[in-house]
């Protein structure tokens, strides 16, 4: 026969500040009074209706693990008295009644504990943690405990077509078992809590709580309502970035959850939102990880005070992953400020593939709409910060790779996908504020213009480059390298200007890793090992949310130096399976690099690496006769090229060459709104600039395999 064990209440009694807090009553001294006088009225109706029991019983929990399950009750009655309140339309009565049988739920799981305690030490062993439907779990686990501790007959507590508890007044709660008896983590965790709003709330959460309508994936509905979640695979379920925990309500298991989730995760509730279409309303839990809202994140340069005498431009710089803008003050021919922001068409996937292939497939709109939202919010920034040179700003220059331009224009993207790929333009021109950027506060007439590109593949942010770098003057033999989802770099020599473009993909800046982030502030960006001990650091040393592009090159760099990685990139055992710790977030959850991380990082220094190597070959030239490496891009500030080298990203010898450049792309863009002629100086680059295409290069097709290892 089951062992179930049934206990019965003692002297329950609402607590007044929980009532009060639960019923929204507020803090000042009116609300206050007002309410413990009806808290008064009613204490002796709630005592009488309160009929609290409950029943344990150990169990399976299904995955192989034992737990001790618990439902609770304080009966029907309190229900009814309620509903008799509103009935009376006495709705003060009825909402504060209501709260307080909720205290006395509260109450009475408190209680309980203690037999709990006695319980677990007689069978030698401890709680690990508590979790309770809708908090951090699926509704399924109301039907596991009312099974377990045969609730119809043991509490008259049963099921309702939906799988809810019936009294209301109850809860289900299933504590997992540890063997180490002195651990008993009973309480319960705000951190895991499913209702965002509770005004019992303790302390602040890493988690986001949103409602989602029925009928509508989940993924699409989160873009709507502004939250810019990643889904660098395209939505396609490949990537599992997009994950979210269903908090109330119910979501069909799709076979990509299947693939990537434990059947724990499944039953907690964590879903692709890409692949979620609710049959009900229901409430999902965001890790704010996953969360691309925009935000500024770093600034590059000195700032200066506006001269309020003085002409401004805007020099914007469109990456694939990050946005960055300047104010130039084109009379000084100075940049006075810049911010930095995620470009929030990541929702759309994280490379320029599957960008062109969502346009394709008629979000073109979305995604022009996306990234100039993204940018009319900095444009905001910019003049709170200097609201002198508003009016001031007379013209702006964009630079971006040839399909960041197309997205932001609102071009046909059909002509980038595939061979022979025909661009709508290559830019170089000069365009209205509306037609670039939209309807913005009084901006329409002024002029922007689009830095020109060389190639479908080798956009404008490379001729800028090359012209930032004084390529076209410089006598060196110089290589420029541009690191992104879009691996872009020029070989400058005696012949001229060679270029190339690789397909990277995001994982050199953390876009397709299990916990790869922007650089938002907590992004790990720097590792050292010492032993299999890592030390991290974190952007603005805030606590740690995942891992950015440096993080990603100096874990791998470490994880290789210590001999964790073996030279085929295999992660050793025990982390294998569970990848490598490197930090914790504050919700008590690992930031790890898996096995699946590592095979996506040498995917893409592999083609980088093959990229370099072509393009000298290409060239009849060796690491040798290199004279400078620039690295452009943020990227580069804080790259170092040791690093890079050591898990292949870079030849070994070019690290004794290699500095960094900066955003030369942005630094293009800051220089035609300083002298217009520049604009021409970049067309005749672009005319003069051979492109070296590796489809079917056969060279780099071998490079690639040789450079897959370590």
């Amino acid at each position: 026969m089951k062992d179930i064990r049934i206990i019965a209440g003692r002297d329950i009694r609402p607590d007044a500040a929980t009532s009060l807090a639960l019923a929204g009553y507020g803090t000042d001294a009116a609300s206050q009074a007002q309410g413990k006088a009806l808290f008064a009225e009613l204490e002796r109706p709630v005592r009488q209706a309160v009929r609290p029991k409950a029943a344990l019983a150990f169990a399976d929990d299904g995955q192989g693990r034992r737990g001790l399950y618990a439902v609770l009750t304080i009966g029907a009655a309190v229900s009814r008295q309620s509903a008799m309140y509103v009935a009376r339309k006495e709705y003060s009565e009825a909402v504060l009644f209501s709260a307080m049988a909720d205290s006395c739920l509260f109450s009475f799981e408190k209680q309980l504990g203690e037999t709990i305690r006695s319980i677990c030490r007689e069978q030698g062993c401890g709680i690990a943690s508590r979790h309770e439907a809708g908090v951090d779990c699926g509704f399924s686990l109301q039907e596991q405990a009312v099974q377990a501790v045969e609730a119809g007959r043991t509490l008259g507590v049963t099921l309702t077509e939906h799988r809810m508890l019936q009294p209301e007044k109850s809860m289900a709660i299933l504590y997992e078992l540890t063997d180490d008896p002195d651990v008993f983590h009973i309480e319960h965790d705000c951190r895991r809590c499913g209702n965002a709003s509770c005004a019992l709330r303790k302390e602040e959460t890493q988690e986001e709580y949103i409602r989602c309508p029925k009928g509508m994936r989940i993924s699409r509905w989160l873009r709507q309502q502004g939250y810019m979640d990643s889904f660098p695979c395209g939505e396609t379920g490949r990537c599992g970035k997009c994950r979210v925990r269903v908090a109330e309500g119910t979501v069909a298991v799709s076979p990509e959850d299947r693939e990537l989730f434990t059947p724990a995760d499944l039953a907690a509730g964590w879903r692709l939102a890409c692949k979620a279409v609710p049959s009900e309303d229901v409430q999902i839990v965001i890790p704010k990880r996953n969360r691309g809202v925009l935000a500024a994140l770093g600034r590059d340069g000195d700032d200066y005070e506006a001269d309020i005498g003085h002409s401004y431009g805007l020099a914007v710089d469109i990456g694939t992953t990050t946005l960055a803008l300047s104010l130039v003050d084109t009379t000084a021919g100075r940049t006075v400020h810049t911010i930095t922001a995620a470009n929030s068409q990541r929702a759309f996937g994280a490379d320029v593939v599957s960008r062109i292939q969502a346009a394709k497939d008629g979000k073109g709109p979305q995604l022009r709409k996306a990234v100039c939202h993204d940018l009319q919010q900095m444009f905001h920034q910019m003049w709170d910060t200097y609201p002198q040179a508003k009016d001031r700003c007379l013209k702006a220059a964009v630079a971006g790779n040839t399909t960041m331009l197309h997205l932001l224009m609102g071009w046909d993207c059909g002509g980038l996908g595939s061979w022979p790929f025909r661009p709508v333009s290559l830019g170089g021109d000069w365009y209205s504020w509306k037609d670039v950027f939209g309807e913005y506060d009084g901006f329409s007439n002024q002029p922007v213009a689009l830095l020109p590109c060389i190639s479908t593949y080798v956009g404008a942010d490379i001729t800028a480059g090359i012209w930032a770098c004084g390529l076209m003057k410089s006598e060196e033999t110089t290589l420029l390298i541009d690191l992104g989802t879009n691996g872009e770099m020029v070989l400058r020599s005696e012949a001229g200007l060679l270029t190339t473009a690789t397909a990277a993909g995001p994982a050199l800046e953390g876009g397709s890793l299990q916990w790869g982030t922007a650089s938002v502030p907590g992004a790990i960006c720097g590792v050292t090992m010492n032993g299999v001990r890592p030390k991290v650091r974190t952007i603005d040393g805030a606590p740690p949310v995942g891992i950015c592009g440096t993080g990603v090159i100096e874990a791998l760099a470490g994880l290789i130096e210590t001999g964790l990685v073996d030279t085929t990139g295999k992660l050793k055992e025990p982390y294998f399976r569970r990848g490598f710790p490197f930090a914790t977030t504050l919700d008590c959850e690992q930031i790890v690099m898996t096995q699946k991380d590592i095979r996506e990082v040498q995917l893409a220094k592999s083609a980088i690496c093959a990229g370099i190597e072509t393009l000298l070959c290409e060239g009849r030239m060796t690491c040798e006769d290199i004279d400078r490496v620039y690295i452009a891009g943020g990227f580069g500030y804080y790259l170092q090229p040791a690093k890079a080298a050591a898990i292949g990203l870079l030849p070994p010898q070019l690290v004794h060459k290699t500095a960094a450049a900066g955003n030369t792309s942005l630094a293009g863009a800051a220089a035609v709104l300083a002298d217009e002629s520049v604009l021409d100086d970049m067309k005749k680059i672009c005319r003069h600039a051979g492109e070296v295409i590796l489809a079917n290069n056969d060279f780099f097709q071998s490079a690639y395999i040789e450079h897959m290892n370590f």
